[in-house]
């Protein structure tokens, strides 16, 4: 039974921890093209696979308990749990908000493109420099918001990198 849940760990650590890390990156992808229903795509994968990644631990929780060589008491394990919870925090406390702020701005239209002519009806708009003090605040606000997501979503990578060198090496004793 151990050896099931550990390879079902393994499997469901594979599947759902890295859209869940990888999905602050599309919404700063997004962000940054000003495509508010990509954002939005952006922000339900990281919240479902957040969702996802509670199977995960519930399964590294499960074979932990059944394992004769390691307990929660082993350095290894201590870390790695505190690392999950961390990187749960942030992503779910910090990055998610900010990718769902990011799609309300987006969505509001403010940073609208003029419309390319169609074909045949002549000559494109000319590109304009004006701009007014409501579009640059929103773009100051988006780059934040970008800035944000993109930092957090590293941060966040960092740690589910770390959880999975813990995990595999075993440094620091039984």
């Amino acid at each position: 039974m151990y050896t099931f849940l550990v390879t079902l760990h393994v499997l469901t650590a594979v599947l759902l921890i890295g859209p869940f890390a990888l999905a602050p990156f599309l919404g700063n992808r997004a962000i940054r093209r000003h495509d508010a229903d990509d954002t939005r795509d952006a922000a339900r994968i990281l919240a479902r696979f957040a969702i996802g990644s509670l199977i995960v631990a519930a399964l590294g929780i499960g074979a932990l308990s059944l394992s004769r060589e390691y307990s929660f008491r082993t350095p290894w394990v201590i870390i790695s749990l505190t690392l999950y919870v961390i990187a749960m925090g942030v992503a779910t406390g910090y990055t998610l908000p900010a990718i769902r702020q990011a799609a309300g701005v987006i969505g509001k239209g403010v940073l609208e493109r003029p419309a390319a002519a169609a074909e045949g009806d002549g000559e494109a708009p000319p590109p304009t420099l004006a701009a007014t003090a409501t579009d640059l605040a929103t773009k100051e606000r988006l780059d934040n918001l970008a800035g944000r997501v993109a930092a957090s979503g590293s941060l966040v990578f960092l740690l589910i990198v770390v959880i999975t060198v813990l995990m595999v090496t075993r440094p620091f004793g039984r």
